[in-house]
């Protein structure tokens, strides 16, 4: 029994190496994604409860004279920095905002982005969170938005779903 057991860990050495180099190769294997026409076309920069847009809807940012608009509003908190960071000759801002809201705990996150070929529309999807009712909340006037960077590019509209029954519409 005792030399059986010598064996098993004997090579458990070179099972452990060749379970990591397996482990290694299927990692970098992962690293090539196939593109087509459901890729994703966004990402969510940064959300914020304060964005000091009072109406719900879009504003799209395609220079820093722009952003330093929208960031110059005297009831935004949003981390500046980041926003900054963005290249807006590669990818623009879109700020998508579900306007004034009378307590805290309102926010919206981006879910989906899609465009469905070549001079298509592009297509995002947002959920919107509200306080549960009879939840504590501050009492303070809050205006949640959610910055998303897309490309660059000459979209013939950009429409937002999930904020209200009919989606945002914009034509940048």
């Amino acid at each position: 029994m005792i030399a059986v057991f010598r064996k098993v860990l004997a090579g458990a050495p070179l099972v452990t190496l060749l379970t990591g180099y397996l482990l290694a190769a299927g990692c970098a294997s992962s690293d090539v994604i196939e593109t087509g026409p459901d890729e994703l076309l966004a990402r969510q920069v940064i959300q914020s409860a304060h964005c000091g847009l009072s109406g719900p809807g879009l504003a799209y940012v395609q220079t820093p004279e722009r952003l330093q608009q929208l960031l110059d509003l005297p009831a935004q908190n949003i981390a500046v920095q980041q926003l900054r960071q963005v290249d807006l000759e590669k990818e623009h801002l879109l700020f998508i905002t579900l306007g004034e809201k009378p307590t805290g705990g309102y926010s919206v996150s981006l879910v989906s982005a899609k465009a469905e070929g070549t001079g298509s529309p592009l297509r995002l999807a947002v959920a919107v969170r509200s306080p549960a009712p009879g939840t504590m909340t501050t009492q303070v006037i809050t205006s949640a938005c959610v910055v998303v960077a897309v490309p660059a590019h000459d979209w013939p509209e950009i429409r937002v779903s999930g904020i209200r029954d009919k989606d945002l519409v914009l034509a940048p």
